[in-house]
């Protein structure tokens, strides 16, 4: 629990240095974030899942901790990098220490028409003594400013090679204030689903599934958080 703690009031120590980048070094405009998560699984190891994080436009951070009721505790750093074409295409690198591994992702989010964007990102599970892979896929439809339908397949290595097919909506106003559904039915499992809302800068989510990470604890998660729109200082 200590060195939980300790985690902890590092993420508040980074989360605030985060904030004064903008005003400080005249950073471009982006998104400062951060929620509690609370993981309530069913053979009552529960996970307390603090986490920041600041998401600019060609990059982000996130800093998160795993603190179980019992068992080896996560500290969870996780840094990507994006670039972007002249058709608004994104391609991404991304790296994350999980517990036992890194996990290095490269992704690409295609611009293929006005209203569709497919998407492909594989990621390297990288342990000490073998390295797997994950792939996924899939495509978002949009209308409005921000509203989207999608669907993605996902193949992980882990749980016998489980596959999972999240189906998703998002309706959302002018002002990015947004519900969110998913639907993720797997093999070999039951069928997760998630509901998820942003009204203002306030974040709340329920989410249920028994294949978090592939492994076969039901669990259902609550999460409340705050995100705030940081604009590009005046010159």
């Amino acid at each position: 629990m200590k060195r939980a703690r300790d985690h902890v009031a590092l993420l508040v120590l980074i989360g605030l240095a985060l904030a004064a980048i903008p005003s400080a070094h005249a950073a471009p405009a982006g998104r400062l974030g951060a929620q509690f998560r609370y993981w309530a699984f069913d053979d009552g190891n529960d996970n307390r899942n603090p986490l920041v994080y600041w998401i600019a436009r060609n990059y982000h951070v996130q800093l998160e901790v795993w603190d179980y009721e019992e068992g080896q505790d996560q500290f969870r750093p996780e840094l990507g990098v994006h670039l972007f074409d002249s058709r608004r295409s994104a391609y991404s690198a991304q790296w994350r220490h999980e517990k036992g591994l890194e996990r290095y992702t490269l992704s690409t989010e295609q611009v293929l028409s006005d209203h569709f964007v497919g998407k492909l990102a594989v990621s390297a599970l990288v342990a000490a003594d073998s390295t797997d892979y994950m792939w996924q896929g899939g495509f978002d439809y949009y209308w409005g400013s921000w509203s989207f339908a999608g669907a993605e397949v996902i193949r992980d290595p882990r749980g016998d090679e489980l596959w999972v097919f999240p189906l998703r909506a998002r309706i959302a106003d002018e002002d990015n204030d947004w519900v969110q559904f998913t639907v993720a039915p797997a093999s070999q499992r039951t069928i997760g689903w998630a509901v998820d809302m942003k009204y203002r800068w306030l974040r709340f989510g329920i989410e249920q599934n028994s294949r978090y990470d592939f492994s076969t604890r039901d669990n259902i998660v609550f999460t409340v958080g705050a995100e705030m729109f940081l604009p590009k200082p005046k010159e």
